[in-house]
């Protein structure tokens, strides 16, 4: 059976497709890397290289998938940046050589950039390619998408930061873009996206601001991810960065994903709702940064209508801020964090070097890609906090030492340290247990706790 093509490897063809008129055979600089394009797609490095991850990540089921249908192999565009070339799977995959066929390889790529992707729209499912950009005419003709305001979104405790913006989120610019570093290490340490919003309000120039009915108005509010800034090239369309190279130079560096995103639906004036955050922006000290929004003024925020924006990167920068967010719980977890601090040291030192223990037969092994600290964090929460074996509760904050949680092999005969053969468990019942079955220590249980009852 063809390989069916999978949200992820979708993702990546569409960026691929994006690219790929960017891109001068000629020229290996101009070609995209798997680093540039794990960050391009906010994709988590979770293999032993970029590459690896980004296989894990859709490259694999995009590559299989126009292998099947003899489609032009378009995943070799994607080089190392090093090497200057794609990795030895994707020549392995047509049976060529990786030091012999570079003809063949740049070839296929020719094929790609011709090739007319879509007419095979009716595979893809019939989406687009290249969503059309939001316009406020789409905006007029069909309605806004989603009403809110800006109270049905926020908590008690949620703070919006204003920042100037030449125009509104959108599919055109689906990332929160900033020229100073400074400016990303402040929203890292002070923005929690949990519950905080950014808000865009337009400047006045109109060198920047062109269009004149986004000037000084309130625009966009949004939900960012404040991790690691991404080199804004990555992460916004081609074309939207050439424009902004060609009118405004390379003012905007470094980017932020965007999670969700809506447009104020009214556009009202920013020193109208926000006048004394909105008159700080202006300050030298605040160029090119966000203020906070105080007082009444934030209170002022909460009444504004909204339309929520379709940004072509939501689904996946969404997927890995979940795991973020996730992660920022378990730091306020101090014993949550401690438990899965040291089960996860247990099993890297149980590996060894390279993964495996040589002396240990057969050597033990974790699957290449597994986020070993977040998959026993998902084990934990899916047993329920109940110890696997015994059933019993699982206390995090213990200082019993054979209390404490211990990762088990479920088969004690499988090596692997996978999702499917693992468990967390009391280390009573896990040095119990040893190396005999699930059901065998269920059997040893049951004979104690009929003694246990006999004395009783």
């Amino acid at each position: 059976m063809p390989t069916q093509l999978e949200p992820e490897g979708e993702r990546l063809l569409k960026y691929l497709i994006n690219r790929a008129s960017a891109v001068d055979l000629n020229n290996f600089e101009t070609f995209p890397t798997y680093s540039g394009v794990l960050a391009a797609l906010s994709l988590d490095d979770i293999g032993r290289t970029p590459g690896q991850s980004l296989d894990i990540q859709g490259m694999g089921n995009l590559a299989y998938w126009a292998f099947d249908r003899g489609l032009p192999a378009i995943t070799g565009f994607i080089i190392d940046k090093s090497e200057k070339r794609p990795g030895k799977g994707y020549f392995d995959l047509y049976n060529k050589d990786i030091d012999t066929d570079g003809s063949w390889w740049l070839s296929e790529l020719a094929k790609a950039k011709a090739f007319p992707w879509q007419q095979s729209l009716p595979v893809l499912g019939g989406e687009s390619i290249t969503p059309p950009p939001a316009s406020v005419e789409t905006k007029e003709a069909n309605g806004p998408k989603l009403v809110h305001t800006v109270r049905d979104l926020a908590q008690p405790n949620s703070r919006f930061f204003l920042k100037s913006e030449w125009g509104p989120i959108s599919s055109e610019w689906p990332a929160l873009s900033f020229s100073k570093r400074s400016v990303g290490d402040y929203l890292h340490v002070e923005y929690n996206p949990a519950r905080d919003f950014i808000v865009y309000a337009g400047t006045g120039n109109a060198n920047r601001t062109k269009e004149a009915e986004f000037r000084k108005r309130l625009l966009s509010v949004l939900i960012t991810e404040p991790s690691q800034p991404i080199p804004t090239e990555d992460i916004v369309p081609w074309e939207s960065w050439q424009r902004a190279l060609t009118d405004h130079g390379k003012v905007w560096p470094l980017s932020f994903g965007v999670r969700r995103a809506w447009g104020c639906t009214d556009l009202p004036w920013a020193h109208d709702v926000t006048p004394e955050a909105y008159r700080s922006l202006g300050f030298r000290s605040n160029w090119g940064g966000v203020v906070e929004v105080l007082g009444g003024e934030r209170d002022a925020l909460l009444s504004l209508a909204l339309h929520e924006v379709d940004l072509p990167n939501r689904t996946v920068v969404q997927r890995v801020s979940n795991e973020r967010d996730r992660l920022r719980e378990i730091r306020d977890d101090r014993a949550l964090n401690i438990a899965l601090t040291r089960m996860e040291a247990l099993i890297k030192a149980r590996l060894g070097n390279g993964r495996t223990v040589t002396r240990q037969l057969p050597a033990r092994a974790l699957p290449a890609g597994t986020n070993l600290f977040m998959l026993l964090d998902r084990k934990l929460q899916s047993q329920g906090g109940l110890c696997l074996l015994c059933g019993q509760v699982l206390r995090l904050d213990t200082t019993k030492k054979l209390l404490q949680c211990s990762p088990d092999r479920i088969d004690s005969n499988n090596p692997s340290y996978g999702d499917a053969n693992l468990q967390i468990t009391h280390l009573a019942c896990n040095l119990a247990k040893n190396d005999a079955t699930s059901e065998e220590f269920e059997e040893w249980l049951q004979l104690v706790r009929e003694g246990q009852n006999e004395s009783a």
